[in-house]
């Protein structure tokens, strides 16, 4: 009698042991499962269990409703930001045309007869309405490049070449502000696989950035990562104590802005486009800040792939 119980025992261990590691594969299959369809909600998907048991059927039965529910919510979304992005596009574009004419208008007007007092107001009114046109144009290229049919071209382009282009097409600016500049830019091209409009507005993005909030200098250089093969442009400037951000790599975030951009002019959107767009050439941007001799600086670094071999009498810094 002894034998058959210690028998049964051991079929019953073996049964449940068996039964145990069974559910414990069929959980973890589950669980990758889980992940893809996560990863991927706008495939009507559903999670299935390989091993049957009634308590986890109950279980993947509550998961999915909740993944029906939030592909519902994931579609009305989708759907909101596609409205709100084509109102956006077509509220800027509408404004465009008219306050072109009125900037026109008021730059056409004879300042010779004005008082002191008239010409300030009418200088006001003009640089008034160009911060407007800005904030327009870059509504209306946040709604573009962030839209779902956005594309951009892939060639070979010369990222040196543009770079020296855009930093000298702010030469005067950078003069006017009386900053010092250290430009260490590179001698021959560097060739990515590209879009030279999209590379342009990066890099005049983030030169303009630096130009806002510079407080006495500003630093440009390039560096090249053979081990990953990459190439990163750096913007960097010093910043008052008041200016550090709380968070750096918010600043690329949609509509987000410190208190002190709003009183400089910024939007907010010029380094949402530049990752936009920087992402779109299979890059990266992140921005930080480190204090060394009493003196924060602010850095932007964007990093594209370098499929090309560089000149080799290029400059890296």
């Amino acid at each position: 009698m002894q034998t058959i119980l210690l028998i049964l025992c051991i079929l019953a261990a073996v049964y449940f042991a068996y039964r145990f590691f069974l559910l414990r594969k069929s959980i973890r299959k589950t669980s990758s499962a889980l992940r893809e369809i996560t990863g991927e909600l706008s495939e009507n998907r559903i999670v299935k269990l390989p091993v049957q048991d009634a308590c986890l059927e109950e279980l993947l039965e509550a998961i999915n409703e909740n993944l029906t529910a939030i592909r519902r919510e994931h579609i009305v979304y989708e759907k909101n930001e596609r409205l709100l992005k084509e109102q956006i596009e077509n509220i800027s574009h509408d404004l465009r045309t008219p306050l072109t004419a009125i900037l026109g208008y008021l730059k056409l007007i004879d300042k010779e007869h004005f008082d002191e007092t008239d010409a300030e107001y009418l200088a006001i009114a003009i640089r008034r309405s160009e911060t407007l046109q800005a904030l327009i144009t870059q509504f209306y290229e946040l709604s573009r490049v962030t839209s779902h049919d956005f594309s951009i071209k892939k060639e070979p382009v010369d990222a040196a070449r543009i770079l020296r282009e855009i930093c000298l097409a702010y030469y005067a600016q950078l003069e006017a502000q009386q900053l010092a500049t250290d430009f260490s830019l590179p001698e021959h091209e560097i060739r990515l696989l590209g879009d030279a409009d999209a590379l342009k507005r990066i890099f005049a993005n983030l030169l303009q950035n630096a130009l806002r909030y510079a407080h006495s200098h500003i630093r440009v250089h390039v560096q090249k990562n053979n081990a990953s093969g990459t190439i990163s442009f750096f913007f960097e400037n010093d910043i008052l104590p008041e200016q550090i951000p709380a968070d750096p790599g918010r600043l690329f975030d949609r509509f987000y802005m410190q208190e002190q951009s709003r009183s400089r002019g910024g939007t907010g959107l010029g380094l949402t486009i530049s990752k936009t767009l920087a992402e779109h050439m299979g890059g990266s941007i992140e921005a930080a800040c480190r204090t060394q001799d009493s003196e924060t600086t602010f850095a932007v670094r964007v990093t594209f792939p370098c499929p090309y071999p560089a000149a080799a009498s290029s400059l890296y810094s």
